[in-house]
């Protein structure tokens, strides 16, 4: 019987061909979508899930609350370690992570006569110590990974470093040079870290070693860098609220916080890590759980949307199938009979569809990955959870959208369907038809108004006053402590024509390289609880940036702090509402050992990413702390300035590999994630619409031919073809209005809330959304329009004479 039924469905579905290509690609787009989400979100949530100890590694983080508001750290002091060991036994095995952000890595040539070849390496070297393999179950293949890295100078690279230094070669025993401060000696070559984990690494190094290249101090508890982590396993009986309140009541007589300022250091479960955008990670990317609800709920609305479109293509194939039900009840097929078979219709349109997906998912896969920057991969054959999913989804979709067609086809009575009567007895079903397509359509609309606003978001974010000129801008970083070799040379760097400005300095005005300390001010009679963000620059900083000095003047050239500008916020914060009154005041930073007067105001800009409140900024010289020189460019000869900074910058680092980034480019990337996601809006968006095209063809097609005899009558009574098009379209367009109403109370939610993350973001006005609907409306009108203009041009004739 059951191979009857399938027989039966092959033959009905080759014999409507039209009808069964429309619901397959409907609904392997829509399946299509649903896998691809389906493997970014199972990729997402299996972040360092491989390790035997995920669920008891935790990861020191420090909650701080200021005046400004509270701040949050992965980062630890430099002693932390081994007051745990000493003191909490419980936490172990634990070890220190510290993070190089880049390096210069020279590879020292076993012969005198050839030269050594140098990579420029821009993240992802860790220091470790040997515990890590304790802690972390990474591939290590036949390396003895814990014994190869206990050696001070030793150095584990992986497969593709190891090949991209000494191709062809054998690696071990051979030297490198970091920094060109540090020889390491490669102790073992070890499998690439998988790419789900937030600890990636191209190159392991001895812990030791950190202490050699990282200028702040090591030895302090009032010294922390966010690259500096410590990660540790809890033993199975402790309790994680009892060891952080031991560690605090520790930290709290080692640490020297300011008055009024609060901090405790919490445990991070490894399983949080990944979701949790306040501390960040090595890895630079988290991705919040809302994020994840989100693109589950995105997969389900498009395979709804793909159902609800079979379901009314269904339907609308229902009248031209009256008499073949008809018969097969006269001939004593019962209801059940009838619904099984086309189910196995529907079960059948939807395994070709979910096979067709499969094949477009390993085709997409590709692009998603470059589009989301991630590095998925997939077989179908390898991908148990995979198989499960498509399986249920299967199941699913055949069941939701083949039940009611179904029940309808088989409820037919046969002396009406023999007699093609039941078009009369179905016209109330219509609104369980209209229904599906209202909710279509708001789905779309929510869509394309969800587009929209993220679209103007990113716009903004891109044509924002950041308070400061960031165009044509370049920053270039030279090694550590050895700004003064590139200073020495200022004249040379500015003597081109097309190099307008330079300027030495920690960092840009705006980047993800910040520098935080306490203070003293004016008389120091008054304490303040917050940390300012302290911007090292030499005197041509706020020239070279176009930062408007709104008192004072600018502080004098200096190696040393001994001069400083402050922001607007930074007054505000300290109670003054006029610039010109802070002239003279003293500020005493740098733990008490720098002191000297404010000499200048600067305006108000922005430190970090528009997510975030402007913070209270002071800017001082400190040349040992000048990480990149900053040159404004003319931008039609850039390519000349370029090779001029090149050339200066070579000679005073002949041993050091040149490298350069445009400050707009490294703004931009504050909004990565956003950026993603505006292009997935876009992608789904259009995927909705769609689809939902489809429905209304469906749709469109059910009404044509229930009212063919209508419209022949109209047509002979004189109506022309314009007055039958709006017969057809205004039932719809009524539908898309009934869908805006709808959609826009849900998206303006959605999309507030999504805007709530922003410190500085749009204002949603009302076009948006009329802009959606305007849209849908033009879409669907023109759908409706290629079946009702067939409708309107048919002979009425042919039409008239159709039973």
């Amino acid at each position: 019987m059951l191979k009857n039924y399938f027989l039966v469905a092959v033959r009905t579905l080759r014999r409507h061909l039209g009808y069964t290509t429309l619901n397959v690609v409907g609904l392997a787009l829509g399946i299509t979508c649903s896998l691809l989400l389906f493997l970014v979100i199972q990729h997402e949530l299996s972040f360092d899930t491989f390790h035997s100890k995920a669920d008891r590694i935790y990861r020191i983080n420090v909650d701080k609350v200021t005046q400004h508001g509270p701040s949050y750290s992965a980062g630890t002091p430099y002693p932390m370690l081994a007051t745990i060991k000493a003191s909490l036994p419980e936490l172990t095995p634990a070890t220190h992570i510290f993070n190089l952000d880049e390096g210069t890595i020279t590879v020292l040539s076993t012969n005198d006569k050839v030269a050594p070849q140098r990579f420029r390496e821009e993240n992802n070297i860790l220091f470790i110590e040997p515990e890590f393999f304790d802690l972390f179950d990474f591939e290590t293949g036949n390396v003895n990974a814990k014994q190869a890295i206990a050696a001070p100078n030793s150095l584990l690279l992986t497969s593709t470093i190891a090949e991209k230094y000494f191709p062809g070669q054998n690696p071990e025993g051979r030297m490198l040079r970091l920094n060109n401060e540090v020889n390491l000696k490669v102790t073992g070559v070890i499998p690439d870290a998988p790419a789900n984990t937030d600890l990636p690494f191209i190159m392991l190094v001895n812990y030791e070693n950190s202490k050699k290249i990282n200028l702040f101090s090591n030895d302090t508890w009032n010294s922390t860098s966010s690259n500096h982590q410590v990660y540790f396993a809890l033993a199975p009986s402790a309790s994680v609220q009892q060891s952080e309140d031991r560690l605090n009541k520790i930290t709290s007589e080692l640490r020297r916080l300011s008055p009024g300022e609060k901090e405790r250091y919490t445990f991070q479960a490894l399983s949080k890590v990944h979701f949790d955008d306040r501390y960040s990670n090595f890895g630079d990317r988290t991705i919040s759980t809302t994020t994840l609800w989100a693109m589950a709920l995105v997969g389900l609305f498009l395979v709804l949307v793909a159902s609800i479109n079979f379901v009314n293509l269904a339907t609308a194939q229902a009248l031209r199938r009256a008499k073949e039900v008809g018969m097969r009840k006269v001939l004593g097929a019962n209801k059940t009979q009838l619904m099984v078979q086309f189910l196995c219709e529907t079960g059948l349109i939807t395994l070709v569809a979910v096979l067709l997906s499969v094949v477009l998912a390993e085709l997409l896969l590709p692009f998603l990955n470059k589009l989301l920057d991630l590095q998925i991969t997939f077989s179908i054959l390898n991908s148990p959870a995979a198989l499960l999913f498509l399986l249920a989804e299967l199941l699913t979709v055949t069941f939701f959208a083949g039940f009611y067609p179904a029940l309808v086809l088989s409820g037919f009575q046969p002396i009406s369907a023999l007699k093609s009567k039941v078009a009369t007895a179905r016209t109330a079903g219509i609104s369980l038809r209209q229904a599906l397509v209202v909710v279509q359509f708001t789905i779309c609309q929510v869509l394309i108004i969800c587009t929209i606003i993220v679209h103007n978001q990113m716009e903004y974010f891109r044509s924002a006053s950041l308070g400061f000129d960031k165009e044509a801008i370049v920053t270039i970083p030279f090694p550590s402590g050895q700004a003064k070799k590139l200073m020495a040379l200022r004249p040379q760097l500015e003597a081109h024509s097309a190099v307008k400005n330079v300027t030495f300095a920690f960092a840009a005005p705006s980047s993800n390289s910040n520098f935080s300390m306490s203070f003293r001010f004016d008389d120091y009679s008054i304490n303040h609880n917050f940390n300012l963000n302290f911007k090292v620059a030499d005197e041509h900083f706020v020239e070279t940036f176009g930062i408007d000095l709104l008192a004072g003047r600018i502080y004098e050239k200096s190696d040393t702090m001994r001069e400083f500008l402050v922001n607007e916020t930074f007054l505000r914060n300290v109670g003054i509402t006029n610039p010109e009154e802070a002239l003279g005041k003293k500020l005493l930073v740098n733990g008490g050992n720098s002191e000297g007067p404010i000499v200048g105001v600067v305006k108000d800009f922005h430190v970090g990413s528009l997510r975030n409140k402007i913070e209270p900024v002071v800017i001082s010289t400190w040349s040992s702390l000048y990480f990149t020189v900053n040159a404004k460019i003319e931008q039609k000869d850039a390519t000349a300035a370029l090779a001029h900074l090149k050339k200066i910058w070579t000679s005073a680092y002949p041993d050091d590999v040149f490298y350069y980034e445009f400050l707009d480019d490294t703004l931009a990337r504050f909004y990565e994630d956003e950026q993603r996601q505006a292009h997935l809006f876009k992608i789904f968006s259009f995927i909705a619409i769609l689809i939902g095209c489809l429905g209304l063809y469906g749709l469109v097609s059910f009404m044509v031919t229930q009212r063919t005899k209508e419209v022949g009558v109209r047509k002979v009574l004189g109506a022309s073809s314009g007055s039958i098009l709006v017969l057809f379209s205004k039932d719809f367009a009524k539908l898309v209005l009934v869908a805006f109403v709808l959609a826009v109370p849900v998206s303006y939610y959605f999309m507030n809330k999504w805007l709530q993350d922003f410190t500085y973001r749009i204002d949603i006005s009302y076009w948006v959304f009329f802009v959606a609907g305007a849209l849908t409306l033009l879409i669907a009108l023109t759908t409706v329009s290629v079946q009702a203009l067939r409708a309107a041009f048919s002979n009425p004739v042919i039409a008239l004479k159709t039973e």
